[in-house]
């Protein structure tokens, strides 16, 4: 089986995404390779690359940007990294496929809705949307926030942190995809308090408006919420197409915390 026949399968799904804008591309190699194996990550880290290598995997699908980001002005550091990372591809034939906003927010099998089954609560989500509302048995906001580490504790995050009252009794719960945790989003619905990502808020803007208006927030890292996800691709690959070895590789984003 060629590349482009697991590619086609992943644009078919994406009938809400933009085609003439979409980070959802082949970014290194070809759609011509014939493969017998797929390697699945959130993003594709070197440890990712080395896997694959070692357990002759020449077709990965990262879902976020391997190559830190897009710019033509980076950081020399950055771009020499993302050089010598290019040329491992390469050199291993390796096709390196991003697929983000199809499985970002496919229903029920995606990032999104893995996301928030993984916590557990009735949420609901339009299809085009990264936010999500739920009702949930009333707790205080420290009850919840354990409750996420348990949560996330197996995809590598083993703590997470809140702004805001830990005491909080809260029954609305407003929840975000990875980076996208835009609380102003959220709160046009009834919220009292939100789960966000480090990469989806900013301390001196969000954070401050929800320390000034009682809004309390659930800080999770963005890997690691959206991980749960990625695996869930891994297994519908594998269902989809019996005859090719599919496998989770780990990135590497163990998040460790440390407290007095």
């Amino acid at each position: 089986m060629k590349v482009k026949h697991i590619i086609n399968h992943l644009v078919e799904k994406g009938t809400w995404v933009d085609w003439d804008e979409t980070r959802d591309i082949i970014l290194s190699g070809t759609d011509s390779l014939d493969i017998e194996k797929i390697g699945v990550c959130w993003v594709a880290t070197n440890k990712v690359i080395e896997q694959a290598i070692k357990q002759n995997i020449h077709f990965i699908i990262s879902h976020e940007n391997p190559f830190y980001h897009l710019s033509t002005a980076p950081q020399a550091l950055a771009l020499e990294s993302a050089k010598r990372k290019k040329e491992l591809l390469l050199s291993n034939n390796i096709t390196l496929y991003r697929c983000h906003d199809v499985w970002d927010k496919i229903p029920n099998i995606g990032v999104a809705d893995i996301w928030a089954d993984r916590l557990g609560f009735s949420f609901q989500r339009d299809i085009n949307s990264y936010i999500q509302h739920a009702e949930i048995t009333e707790m205080t906001v420290e009850k919840l926030a354990k409750h996420v580490v348990d949560c996330l504790y197996e995809d590598g995050e083993h703590g997470v942190y809140v702004f805001g009252n830990p005491n909080k009794k809260i029954r609305q719960l407003g929840i975000g995809t990875g980076a996208a945790t835009n609380i102003f989003q959220m709160l046009k619905h009834p919220c009292d308090a939100c789960i966000v990502s480090d990469d989806g808020i900013s301390n001196y803007y969000h954070a401050q408006y929800a320390i000034d208006n009682d809004l309390p927030l659930i800080v999770v890292n963005h890997s690691c919420c959206e991980i749960a996800g990625i695996k869930s691709m891994a297994n519908y690959l594998e269902k989809q197409f019996p005859k090719i070895q599919v496998s989770y590789l780990e990135e590497g984003y163990t998040i460790h915390y440390y407290t007095k």
